[in-house]
Formats: structure tokens, sequence, C-alpha cells
């Protein structure tokens, strides 16, 4: 049975090889994660976010039944840091009849991404002069589906996120593709394995 735990401390001794650190050290307050084992007064605690074992001491430790977290219940987990966190610590994205709809990732998160992000380019103030104009047609280069700007899809500026260059100008739902892959060759490139794996035409 998989038990999920958040740690509200981010206090604990962390485990490498099988050794474990003979000093208390810290980790993000609130983390989520599995259960491994309990030890005399320890929980032994892999953490999600940093892909760690823990010892925490076992009043530190608090069940979490992951399925009631969200938007509607108070308290959500973060898609990157995996801690769990009030609602209001999510910017809301967008809203439907039933309420705000919450970014996944923290507050915290995203402006460490945004910090991260290369500063604009002279080449990328040159290439958007070269944006395509609302209402004209456009191809996307990575999905080659047509559309016209800004009325049956909207187009964005593909980032180079380590230098600030402009790639080219795609597609939102390729942009939004990109995204959820990182923008990691390795990514792609696990996707490719997946699918040729799964392939029913390569059996």
């Amino acid at each position: 049975m998989t038990t999920w735990v958040y740690c509200p401390k981010g206090a604990g001794r962390l485990i490498e090889d099988g050794v474990t650190s003979p000093r208390t050290r810290h980790f993000p307050l609130n983390s989520v994660g599995l259960l491994i084992k309990e030890a005399g007064d320890l929980a032994v605690v892999w953490l999600i976010g940093t892909n760690e074992e823990w010892a925490v001491p076992k009043d530190e430790v608090v069940k979490l039944d992951v399925l009631e977290t969200g938007d509607k219940k108070g308290k959500k987990i973060c898609n990157r840091c995996h801690c769990l966190l009030p609602v209001d610590k999510f910017s809301i994205n967008q809203r439907n009849r039933h309420g705000p709809i919450r970014r996944p990732t923290c507050m915290d998160c995203r402006r460490d991404i945004i910090d991260r992000q290369a500063p604009r380019t002279n080449q990328a103030r040159e290439m958007e002069r070269k944006r395509p104009k609302k209402g004209e047609p456009f191809k996307c280069p990575i999905c080659a589906k047509r559309t016209i700007v800004g009325v049956t899809a909207k187009i964005v500026a593909d980032h180079n996120h380590r230098t600030g260059d402009i790639r080219d100008f795609i597609c939102d739902s390729c942009n939004t593709g990109l995204g959820r892959f990182q923008n990691g060759k390795d990514c792609v490139r696990n996707l490719l394995e997946y699918l040729k794996e799964h392939d029913e035409d390569q059996r």
C-alpha cells in the first residue's frame, strides 16, 4: 500500500547509499514523499521533489491523502518542488463557472523559473519584427498545422531559455508541448523510444 506523507518541519538526516548522515540537515518545509518504513522513533521517507531518502522523526511526519488536495481543497502540491502549500501560494491561471483554476506550480517556483531565463538578445528583438501578423496564414514548423494567426490559433515566440534568442514562431499548442517536455532533448528522445516501444505497427 502506498502511504504518502508530508514533513512540516523540513528536517531530518539524509540517507545516501544506505548510510544515514550523523547530523540533522534541512529540506523544503512541507515536502511530500512516500513513507518507506518506520524504525523506532524515525520514519524513512523518500521525497519526490528531491529524489532523496531521509530519516525523519516520526512525530514530524504527517500522513497525506494526495487525492484530497487541489484547488477546491485548500491545499495543493506544487508540481515542481512537491511541497504541500495553501492554494493562495499558487497564482490564478483562469476561471470557469466553478471558480478559479490555479497554476500547478507555486509562485516561488515560478519566480525561480523566470529569474533563470536569459535576457532578450538583439537577435530576439530583430526576430520580433518578423512576428507573423494577426489575420495572416501561418504554418507551424513543428506540427505543420495551418492556421490563421490570432483567429484559429495563437502564435508565440519560442525562446532558447539558455541564450534568450528566439528559435522560431510556433503555435501555442506546440509551445505548451515543449514546456511539458521541459524543452529537453532527453525528454524528446524518451518520447520517441516510448512510441517505438508501444507502436503496434512496429510489431
